[in-house]
């Protein structure tokens, strides 16, 4: 259609001349990609009939899209003056916040949600919906490196990302995140050590409401935060190095747990960085909902239109930019339908409607719109979310264990877990199993640590493990196994199937027929390619891992998924605006749109296809550096 098109910034200036004004609180509609598509592209009726149905430019249905407000000055109750406007108080906009008042910037931070929703002053501990997630990946701080967890090598790192992604990223973006996101930590560390240790020893009985599985409470002082998380690690042996590689593929240590025992403690933290901003220059308007971004006739952002809960629309104006960390669009139903098309795709097939893809929460994509009538775009299909693995996961999480289909046969290389979720959505529906003997410890003790996949932070993560497994009962009835792959191991328990035979393990697991015949026969298949001189000739699975299935006790767990072809979006979606490396949103000419940066799940580039990840905790890791980069970066304008 660019053919039929003058450039946006050609087209704002027609605008002007003709005496159409966008400057001020005043929005004009025309700016979207979908009403400039309409007026300056009528070339044929055939051409509207095509677009009518969708946002041009997107192959998914419906106008998800829509009409940005129309707000004239006369219904601005009042103005607020800042260096730089925030929209979103996640983790995007906490780490934007620290770091715009670390610049001395004056900043004002849009948040929809109430203070409560972050931390909740009843007393019980208990977190609604603000801040989510438990971890924080990242690269090469003093915290890590002191617990001998690097240094790495960040090329390294950036490349596994980029290659994880098959390409579809901003390798810019990411080596941004990977470069800066150890600084950002020990600041994000080094604000929490400022306030006294005894108010957060006061603060911490809220957090120790939950006791450890029988322990009394306080059992865990939580009275500094950073004497406690964990780092996702393969440590149940002395001799592992890092990165750990499987199947050409890279993992590394690389990230901080604040999960642990006593539920999500990751806003025992954030808030005292809340804190630390308001005093030194950041301005917080809760239950205040960015509505739409204002502009000046040359299309750059000045600001951002707001409304708070009586009704009244204020204007942000923003002297040196206007940064979106307004989240994900998993809470859109329309949204997710329209742009996760891999997804749709296989919902359709299985019977599956736009109502059945519901998200509870605030995050409705309103960021990525405002960026797309601001003349912005988001990156183009196929959209991804976070899936984490797929088909049967042990108490361990995702590992490198022979696994077999529905059919009872093997079907894919086990070790490439970043492959896992696509592979397993093209088996054929019905159980899917993990199957393993006595001698499972060999291939768990040096599986990688893809997200999902075994994480002994601990040293009792791996005791415990042993110990349950040791503990299994033959027989038709599953054994409860304490879960190794998150830090939330105790409430997340595995169901392992215990068997003197290999046929009785078939029984157990749900195979009958021909399946057990396969399931049998494709073991026996399996064992030989183990004892082979040439290893894996199926699928290439690493010698290390090929590890014969031939000593009783025998183990294995199934995944029950009927549904799995549904593929609904889960937790978070990925795909945000298309930026430069600066994270400065770029228009349909790919050139910069002055004023207007985005972070977190607003920012494209990141992901590509789906989360699959060298080290877990990088969505909320990516998050946070990448507000805290984006705010050195207005800083300078």
């Amino acid at each position: 259609m660019k053919s039929h098109n003058t450039s946006r910034r050609n087209f704002l200036r027609g605008i002007a001349v003709a005496g159409a004004s966008v400057a001020g609180a005043s929005f004009l509609g025309a700016c979207s990609p979908r009403n400039r598509a309409e007026d300056v592209s009528q070339s044929s009726d055939s051409e509207s009939s095509s677009t009518s149905d969708r946002v041009p430019g997107y192959c998914g249905p419906g106008d998800w899209l829509g009409e940005p407000p129309q707000i004239d000055d006369s219904q601005i109750s009042e103005t607020i003056d800042a260096d730089m406007v925030i929209v979103g108080n996640g983790h995007a906009g906490v780490g934007a916040a620290f770091s715009a008042v670390d610049e001395g910037m004056t900043v004002s931070v849009i948040e929809e949600q109430p203070w409560s929703a972050y931390v909740n002053d009843t007393g019980d501990g208990t977190n609604m919906a603000g801040w989510y997630g438990e971890d924080i990946g990242h690269v090469n701080s003093q915290f890590l490196i002191n617990r001998g967890f690097g240094p790495y090598n960040t090329g390294d790192i950036t490349e596994e990302f980029c290659k994880r992604a098959a390409g579809r990223v901003n390798p810019d973006i990411i080596r941004t995140f990977v470069q800066n996101s150890g600084a950002m930590f020990d600041r994000y560390k080094a604000i929490y050590d400022s306030f006294a240790d005894e108010r957060k020893q006061n603060d911490s009985a809220v957090y120790m409401t939950k006791p450890i599985d029988g322990q009394p409470d306080g059992t865990y002082d939580m009275s500094n935060m950073f004497d406690y998380p964990l780092c996702n690690t393969q440590k149940c042996h002395d001799d592992v190095s890092y990165p750990v590689e499987a199947s050409g593929y890279k993992t590394w240590p690389c990230n901080a747990q604040f999960y642990g025992h006593q539920g999500n403690n990751i806003e025992f933290v954030h808030k005292y960085i809340v804190e630390y901003a308001q005093q030194h220059g950041a301005t917080y308007y809760f239950e205040h909902t960015a509505k739409v971004l204002t502009q000046n006739e040359n299309g750059d952002v000045t600001g951002v239109i707001a409304q708070d809960t009586d009704g009244n629309y204020k204007k942000f104006t923003a002297k040196k930019g206007v940064l979106l960390a307004a989240g994900d669009f998993i809470g859109n139903p329309q949204m997710c339908w329209a742009l996760l098309n891999e997804g749709m795709e296989w919902g359709e097939r299985s019977g599956s409607t736009e109502d059945d893809w519901v998200q509870t929460g605030f995050r409705t994509g309103d960021g990525q719109k405002m960026g797309c009538w601001a003349g912005g775009m988001i990156e183009p299909s196929p959209r991804g979310w976070m899936a984490l693995g797929g088909g049967a996961a042990g108490p361990w999480g995702s590992a490198p264990l022979l696994q077999l289909n529905a059919n009872g046969e093997r079907y894919y290389n086990e070790a490439a877990i970043c492959q896992s979720h696509s592979i397993n959505l093209r088996q054929p529906e019905g159980i899917m199993s993990w199957v393993t003997d006595a001698n499972w410890q060999q291939t768990i003790g040096q599986a990688p640590l893809d997200h999902g996949a075994p994480n002994f932070g601990m040293d009792d993560f791996w005791t415990d493990l042993v110990n349950d497994m040791n503990n299994c009962k033959p027989g038709p009835d599953p054994n409860s196994v304490v879960g190794a792959n998150l830090a939330e191991r105790k409430m997340m328990q595995g169901q392992v199937y215990c068997a003197n035979t290999l046929s009785d393990l078939a029984d157990y697991l749900g195979y009958e027929g021909d399946a057990k015949q396969n399931f049998l026969q494709s073991i026996q298949h399996y064992n030989d390619l183990c004892n082979s001189a040439d290893g894996d000739t199926d699928y290439g699975k690493d010698k290390k891992y090929m590890v014969p299935i031939d000593t009783p006790p025998f183990y294995g767990g199934v995944s029950n998924a009927p549904n799995s072809h549904k593929d609904a979006p889960m937790m978070v979606t990925l795909s945000g605006l298309i930026t430069d490396k600066n994270q400065n949103v770029l228009d349909h000419d790919w050139q910069p749109i002055k004023g207007l940066y985005a972070a977190g799940n607003c920012l494209g580039g990141r992901y590509g296809m789906g989360y699959t990840t060298p080290f877990a905790g990088n969505s909320i890791g990516m998050a946070i550096t990448h507000g805290y980069t984006a705010a050195k970066i207005i800083a300078q304008q």
